[in-house]
């Protein structure tokens, strides 16, 4: 079986009717991607973000009258950037073929389905590629990991503020925490970080919160993988949650914000700062 793909481009403002239009005409699927160079990482609480401009992709059966999908297309003064034929595949091993287990400092490795990690002394943690929150592949994640694997001790209380997809409570875990907290004001992570934990068996010491329903506490460690100014907006959530000699952790900082935040930490020892591409690790203590 193959399939038919169009795609056409619109503003931000056009986009939802863009794609109820798709929709109407029989698409099976919908994706919007980026119509420029203007790259979007995870917003701060509350904010939803998007592209000024945006590529939208219907996926159709391939009896589909393409070219009457076209005309209704342009009626509306939409732009048609193309129009293909795509041949049948297994979708899921078609993303996921994209990856292979990655290693992260000494012992840690994220493994996705179908792979195996053959190293005596691994620490695995399997998980999939997610298009919404991360596997390790971004700058930020590795850093974070990568402190992990050389720092979390046997029954340490950490906290992944902003966990996403569950990965750096996951991984402290499987690491030898004693019990991680997780914080994110999207339900979908919550409910991500809760299926990851689930898989790799450790969903009973994990406790996971929208921000409202936590009600705090301290901790031996305390991550938050998130920008810039989330960061500084909860400096002081985050340092009051650490425990005299506890270990903070924080990332999602562009190279250009490193002072800025610094400053927002700067009745803590904070640490010599790792760097990555583009991307800034801190570390300090209380």
């Amino acid at each position: 079986m193959s399939w038919r793909s169009i795609a056409a481009t619109a503003t931000r403002e056009a986009l939802d009717d863009l794609e109820a239009m798709l929709w109407d005409a029989g698409a099976v699927s919908v994706t919007v991607e980026d119509g420029g160079d203007n790259p979007l990482f995870e917003p701060g609480p509350g904010e939803v973000l998007l592209w000024d401009r945006v590529v939208v992709t219907g996926l159709f059966e391939e009896d589909i009258d393409i070219q009457q999908v076209r005309e209704l297309l342009l009626v509306h003064d939409f732009e048609v950037a193309f129009i293909d034929e795509v041949q049948d595949r297994a979708w899921e091993r078609e993303w996921l073929d994209r990856f292979e287990p990655m290693r992260f400092g000494d012992r840690l490795w994220v493994c996705p389905t179908g792979f195996e990690v053959n190293e005596p002394e691994a620490v695995v943690m399997h998980l999939d590629p997610g298009l919404a929150f991360g596997t390790g592949t971004h700058p930020t994640t590795r850093l974070c990991l990568q402190w992990l694997d050389a720092n979390v001790r046997p029954r340490q209380r950490i906290m992944d503020y902003g966990c996403g997809s569950g990965i750096l409570g996951i991984a402290s875990l499987l690491l030898g925490a004693g019990e991680v907290v997780g914080v994110d004001n999207d339900p979908q992570a919550i409910r991500a970080s809760f299926e990851n934990a689930r898989r790799n068996g450790v969903e009973d010491v994990l406790s996971l919160y929208l921000p409202e329903q936590f009600e705090g506490g301290e901790f031996d460690v305390v991550c938050a993988n998130i920008l810039a100014q989330p960061l500084i907006d909860l400096s002081g959530t985050l340092k009051q949650m650490l425990k005299p000699g506890g270990s903070l952790v924080l990332s999602g900082i562009m190279k250009s914000q490193l002072d800025w935040v610094m400053n927002a930490y700067e009745d803590l020892e904070m640490g010599e700062p790792r760097m990555l591409d583009d991307w800034v690790c801190l570390t300090g203590s209380k």
